[in-house]
């Protein structure tokens, strides 16, 4: 049985649009994703909300996964954060994240003016 495929847009910090692609269960969270087929450095705490190094910024689309007290505090604390801030690793991978839109929000984002 072949599992169906989804997909998402991202916007890295160098401000290129890419595409990625991804099957239910292939990964626990967005970050492990981004880490695995994308991104070099990120994640520092490994996915426990704490240091906000993959913080995102949803530009299109909604999750119906609710924020929890520790991703709330270390957003808090995010220079940039704001409602649609995200931290990835707290997003699981399912079909939610299906033609949404981010942002990855780094401290060299080279993409903006």
């Amino acid at each position: 049985m072949k599992q169906e495929k989804y997909t998402f847009t991202y916007i890295d910090e160098f401000g290129d649009i890419c595409s990625a692609n991804f099957r239910l269960n292939e990964y626990h969270s967005l970050m492990d994703l981004l880490f695995d087929k994308y991104l070099q450095e990120w994640g520092d705490c490994k996915g426990r909300a704490w240091c906000g190094t993959c913080h995102i910024q949803i530009l299109e689309g909604t999750l119906s996964a609710k924020i929890q007290n520790d991703e709330k505090h270390t957003l808090s604390k995010l220079h940039g954060a704001s409602a649609h801030s995200r931290l990835a690793c707290q997003i699981p991978v399912n079909s939610n994240l299906h033609n949404m839109v981010f942002k990855v929000i780094t401290e060299n984002d080279y993409g903006t003016n």
